[in-house]
């Protein structure tokens, strides 16, 4: 195939779609936004209430005396990785965004999505990245519970069954929505948006 032949096809009708269909495009892009929005509200309330109970718990353990910090020390970065996450989050879920509200031409429309695209993916990364910091923070925590008496050999194995398992079915849904939805919706996006440029 010469060079005139693939510019024939990639102006042909299958590389361009018809105004209204670009314009439902980016209707679904941007209804796919308000939804991925309102999923980040939902879910920072929700982390932001299990730290608050979680972190109280701990205090009133150490405060009556049942958690000794020096023996038990790895509560403290157990704590302190989903807040530091958690307050990134809510810093970029506060940030002003501008989204297009029916109004926007196309372009603008598919920008915005797009942007918000990318955003969801580097959600997904960080969210990985606080897995990877709390796998060994987790194993040495049931470790010192062991050493303190406070779980045996048996509880140990069943702690670390259901933890993993745990973990495991959320990295799969995390990678399953990165590689199944958001990067082939980043193409999208961005194939669309070269007919505008």
């Amino acid at each position: 195939m010469n060079n005139d032949d693939l510019q024939k096809t990639w102006n042909g009708p299958g590389n361009h779609l018809p105004l209204e269909q670009q314009r439902a495009l980016a209707e679904r892009f941007t209804r796919q936004m308000v939804r991925r929005r309102r999923f980040q509200l939902f879910w920072t309330i929700q982390s932001f209430t299990w730290l608050t109970l979680i972190s109280g718990l701990a205090i009133w353990t150490i405060a009556i005396g049942k958690v000794n910090p020096t023996r038990e020390w790895t509560l403290f970065p157990l704590l302190i990785a989903p807040w530091g996450f958690a307050i990134h989050f809510l810093r970029r879920y506060l940030k002003p965004n501008v989204s297009p509200q029916g109004e926007s031409p196309i372009a603008d429309s598919l920008r915005a999505a797009l942007t918000s695209n990318q955003s969801h993916q580097s959600h997904l990364k960080l969210v990985g990245l606080l897995f990877i910091i709390t796998v060994p923070l987790l194993v040495l925590a049931m470790q010192q519970l062991q050493e303190v008496g406070k779980i045996s050999s048996r509880e140990l194995l069943s702690m670390a069954w259901f933890f993993g398992a745990t973990l495991l079915g959320s990295g799969a849904v995390i990678v399953t929505r990165y590689f199944g939805s958001l990067l082939p919706n980043q193409k999208r996006i961005e194939d669309l948006l070269s007919q505008f440029d």
